[in-house]
């Protein structure tokens, strides 16, 4: 089973507004969107990247694959 690291990158995020939802960066990197609309909310966050309980995690594989070279 692949082991994977969660890192907390939450202090690194920026939010910039733009047409009616907020734009998520990690590193100059765009990561993903939160959109809003009256109460309600979602995150659409690229590959990798995950939402919990108001953190963002940025998810790296450890697995390493095996090489055949001798």
């Amino acid at each position: 089973m692949p082991k994977t690291l969660k890192i907390d990158i939450t202090d690194k995020v920026i939010g910039k507004f733009k047409d009616g939802h907020i734009e998520l960066y990690s590193s100059k990197y765009l990561i993903g969107k939160f959109f809003f609309r009256d109460m309600e909310h979602s995150f659409q966050l690229a590959e990798g990247y995950v939402e919990e309980d108001g953190r963002f995690y940025l998810l790296v594989n450890l697995q390493h694959e095996q090489s055949n070279v001798r």
